[in-house]
């Protein structure tokens, strides 16, 4: 909970379900007004994901029906109802696009290290940020946040006529789906050698099977229904993470990781 960011969830499958989330709500607006830290419930959205959708039941919050929407920033990460992320990359291309578009029409010319720069200072933090929630996996959505690299590549005069894997090769720059992966397993690291508070829940499974080969945090491969899950943070990293070698894994710090 921030001052500006608050979240109330609960898994709903009946109407009941529902009657103790708008009871939870009446708890929170009960301890606002003891400790006078008012909501403003004009502020206050909901938002369900998934397929039991209960957007017939009105929540209510300081004598106001809340509203329900179909998507809703949070802290930078747009969160929509199918939990695709399409819009928040949308947004997120659009703006790294602006900014490069930018770059182009303030500076006349461009060498690589002042590229180098004004790429990494400005535009790619736009397509990285959080991308431990959002990360791709449809070719469309990769192809759409690779372009916007492959394009920025061009302004560069000297670099314009060569193919985009040399630019990247001249540049020593990496794909965007290989730093894509490289945030992954440093996340992974962190969550493995308890870098995080204690208190946030275990995310991870553990393999702890004796005959598994390998190093002594090896992850369980869960078997998955749908395409959406298994690319879900906690499934995607496994096979990845499981073939590290034992030195990696169990490196002392991230930067040696």
């Amino acid at each position: 909970m921030f001052a500006d960011d608050t979240k109330v969830f609960r898994q709903i499958q009946t109407t009941d379900d529902s009657d103790v989330l708008q009871t939870d709500l009446s708890h929170l607006e009960s301890w606002s007004n003891t400790w006078l830290l008012r909501f403003h419930p004009d502020k206050c959205k909901v938002l369900t994901t998934g397929k039991q959708h209960d957007n017939n039941h009105k929540y209510n919050l300081c004598n106001t029906t809340l509203e329900h929407v179909d998507k809703e920033k949070d802290i930078g990460v747009t969160i929509d109802n199918k939990l695709n992320f399409e819009q928040h990359m949308n947004e997120k291309i659009n703006k790294a696009n602006s900014i490069m578009g930018l770059i182009r029409r303030t500076f006349t010319c461009l060498n690589e290290e002042m590229f180098l720069l004004l790429y990494k200072a400005l535009a790619r933090p736009n397509l990285e940020y959080a991308n431990a929630i959002w990360s791709p996996f449809k070719v469309k959505d990769i192809t759409a946040l690779e372009n916007v690299q492959r394009r920025a590549t061009k302004l560069i005069p000297t670099l314009k006529d060569l193919e985009y894997e040399q630019r990247l090769k001249k540049l020593k720059l990496p794909t965007l789906k290989y730093r894509q992966m490289r945030g992954d397993m440093i996340e992974a690291y962190k969550l493995t050698s308890g870098i995080y508070d204690d208190a946030l829940p275990n995310l991870l499974t553990y393999n702890t099977t004796s005959a598994t080969r390998g190093h002594n945090k090896k992850l369980t491969i869960q078997r998955c229904n749908k395409n959406i899950r298994s690319n879900f943070f906690t499934q995607r990293i496994a096979p990845i993470w499981n073939s590290l070698p034992s030195s990696v894994v169990n490196a002392p710090t991230v930067q040696t990781f």
